[in-house]
């Protein structure tokens, strides 16, 4: 399925522009964010679980590894062992989140495709519970999956980052620091974090080229 940003991801992009001039600045060099929109379904949670704490390129070289060998569905790997998953790079502790959730999608204690029906806190109240999904998962999912305009993943370290550089701070800033920062994009935190991702891509791929 060939998804795009919906029309409140795009109008957010314009309107966090006209909240903060450093946004309309990574726009009108870099433009709008790339499309990174994602289904609403177990594979997409599943992938921002094998991403926490590694980096991107590790994280799609396994999600691509397991995809490569049809272990992304949910029959499949609720019948997995957890040694059967660590051979794909995964480690023991996801290999038992991501093998949790396929048991649970399966057994339709959670049903992913409609939490779009649910608001933010909902959602949250939803995935929280789970094994191996926390704020960072949540955020992650509610920007990419069900397009959160106002979703802050603040803990995220390319995020952190992004801002130090976008704002010139001396250190990256904090999780709680970010949650302080974020407060003056609402209600379009979500499109602030994907301009920032953006940017923090472009300067990174800048900087490989020197």
């Amino acid at each position: 399925m060939n998804l795009k940003w919906n029309s409140k991801m795009l109008t957010a992009f314009y309107e966090i522009k006209k909240i903060d001039e450093n946004f309309k600045k990574i726009f009108d060099e870099f433009g709008l964010p790339e499309n990174r929109a994602t289904e609403r379904n177990f594979k997409s949670i599943a992938k921002i679980i094998i991403g926490q704490q590694i980096s991107t390129n590790v994280a799609k070289k396994i999600y691509e590894k397991l995809a490569k060998n049809n272990m992304l569905s949910e029959e499949v790997l609720s019948k997995s062992s957890v040694e059967d998953l660590k051979n794909f790079g995964l480690s023991s502790q996801k290999s038992f989140y991501i093998k949790n959730l396929a048991i649970l999608s399966l057994n339709k204690k959670l049903n992913i495709s409609s939490l779009s029906e649910l608001s933010s806190e909902e959602v949250t109240s939803v995935l929280l519970p789970i094994k191996g999904i926390g704020q960072w998962t949540i955020n992650n999912f509610k920007i990419f999956a069900l397009q959160d305009v106002n979703a802050w993943p603040s803990a995220d370290l390319a995020l952190q980052e992004a801002v130090k550089i976008l704002l010139n701070l001396i250190k990256r800033p904090n999780q709680i620091e970010m949650e302080d920062l974020g407060q003056k994009w609402e209600p379009y935190r979500g499109a602030a974090a994907l301009f920032l991702w953006h940017f923090y891509n472009k300067i990174k791929m800048k900087s490989t080229k020197l």
